[in-house]
């Protein structure tokens, strides 16, 4: 017979884990439509007890009777500064979209039917992620937000149990080409400590990311082939002043008469209305959207104003509906968020996160480099509208790693598929490991996306992360096309 206080003591230990994660259990979010059977849950992680640092997460489960071995997926936005529950969850691949009305949208794409979703606002002073330590919010840095990062998914574990053997897939865009290398890097280190049970890392994937300054932020030869600057402009950048140099001298404060000239120049001719994250699509002209224009923190000057848009599939204005969502007070009351009234609004891309910019010029290729050294594949995909951070410098990086590693290439440089259409073009790299082909680097872009991919093309973009999960690259012609085509 079981022993009447060891069988208490499971009992306690499962009902304390039940209530820890419980507690933050979200009955229902204020518009949310009818008939949603995966839970969701949020709030705070501290990180720091001494400082009162916390930082706020928002946790979907998959969408699927399957849902408890399904991986777990860790979403980071970029910036530095902007939320991942906002940019993440309610613009992209999450469950819902807010609506003009207030009311929550089902998004058929979100990425739920195939893993569980954990969305992290980081670093410390983003959306409602926050510290009662004032110095905190100042020279905030990459090292800082790895070290963050790794504490949180540790503490996060002790909170959910229950999900701490799940296979773990990092992801993340924009400035996160910084966060999720260095993250991972910490993660594999924690992983080699002796009496830890390691997390179990299966592989990362970085959007449209800011991966080399020397590098990535190039995007002259591309807004001329779009026909969006001038040949005497293209001239000009080739031979005065180009992205990277402008870049660099803004982090040190002390731009140039010759990058001043001619980026005045570039905006004259790209036009204020330019979506410079999807030069296809048209700004937000909703009066409400117009007088609440937000900036990409202290990054604004670099990015100049966020544009308010979505363009096929959704709503033009969808930021300044997650604004207004999420800052209703019944709504923050719904995630557990905002507990501490920070006295502030919540803003995508704002806070009072003052970031250390001289990590923006931080060569991220090696890192790369490490993390592929250690069998953990990576996925490099990009947008092929975005101008900030173009397709064309992401394929010369992964061209590059290929080649220092030797990895061999699987494929040929050629499309891949979204069920019938052509959802973007790819190449896939990898070698061999006990005597089995593994696929260790991709490199895709996805057609007719954004900055922010699934938000303008959910449907590949979903496509894409199947295949991700699944170890594979995207998929090529299929024989229900070949027969249709028969």
């Amino acid at each position: 017979m079981v022993p009447w206080f060891y069988i208490f003591t499971i009992l306690s230990s499962s009902f304390f884990f039940f209530f820890k994660s419980s507690s933050e259990l979200i009955t229902s979010l204020p518009g949310q439509p009818p008939n949603i059977f995966f839970k969701q849950y949020s709030g705070y992680i501290v990180t720091n007890a001494q400082h009162g640092r916390a930082l706020f997460y928002y946790f979907v489960e998959a969408d699927s009777e399957n849902a408890a071995s399904l991986p777990l997926t860790v979403w980071l936005n970029g910036g530095p500064g902007c939320s991942s529950v906002g940019y993440g969850a309610f613009m992209q691949h999450g469950p819902f979209r807010p609506g003009k009305d207030g009311s929550l949208i089902k998004n058929k794409y979100s990425w739920n039917f195939e893993s569980n979703m954990l969305y992290v606002d980081s670093p410390i002073g983003v959306g409602f992620s926050y510290s009662n330590t004032s110095s905190d919010n100042i020279n905030w840095d990459d090292t800082a937000t790895a070290k963050e990062n790794l504490q949180f998914i540790l503490n996060w574990f002790k909170k959910f149990p229950q999900y701490r053997n799940l296979d773990v897939y990092l992801t993340g865009e924009s400035y996160a080409g910084h966060y999720i290398p260095q993250f991972t890097l910490l993660l594999l280190d924690y992983n080699r400590k002796p009496n830890v049970k390691p997390i179990k890392l299966k592989s990362i994937a970085l959007g449209n990311p800011l991966l080399d300054i020397e590098i990535s932020v190039k995007s002259a030869e591309y807004l001329w082939s779009h026909g969006v600057i001038s040949d005497e402009l293209l001239d000009m950048q080739r031979t005065i002043c180009n992205e990277t140099r402008y870049v660099l001298e803004y982090i040190r404060n002390e731009t140039s008469n010759e990058c001043s000239k001619v980026w005045e120049l570039r905006t004259e001719e790209m036009g204020n209305d330019t979506v410079k994250d999807d030069i296809l699509l048209p700004t937000c002209v909703s009066s409400n959207a117009a007088g609440r224009l937000r900036t990409l923190g202290n990054l604004s000057t670099m990015h100049e104003k966020l544009d308010k848009k979505v363009g096929k599939v959704a709503d033009p204005c969808l930021t300044e509906w997650i604004d207004l969502y999420l800052n209703k007070p019944e709504v923050q009351k719904a995630l557990h968020a905002n507990t501490t009234y920070l006295p502030y609004a919540w803003e995508i891309c704002s806070g009072p996160l003052q970031y250390r910019l001289d990590d923006v010029a931080m060569n991220i290729i090696p890192l790369l480099s490490n993390i592929l050294k250690e069998h953990i594949p990576i996925l490099l995909f990009s947008g092929d509208q975005d101008s900030k951070l173009p397709l064309t410098q992401t394929r010369k990086i992964a061209k590059l790693l290929a080649r220092d590693l030797k990895l061999v290439a699987f494929d040929k440089y050629g499309p891949w598929y979204d069920g019938l259409q052509i959802g973007g073009w790819s190449r896939s790299f990898g070698g061999l490991r006990e005597g089995k082909n593994i696929t260790y680097l991709t490199f895709a872009t996805v057609r007719g996306a954004a900055h922010e991919v699934p938000y303008t093309s959910p449907s590949q973009a979903l496509t894409l992360f199947r295949a991700f999960l699944g170890g594979h690259p995207p998929p090529r012609k299929s024989s229900t096309i070949a027969t249709s085509a028969a």
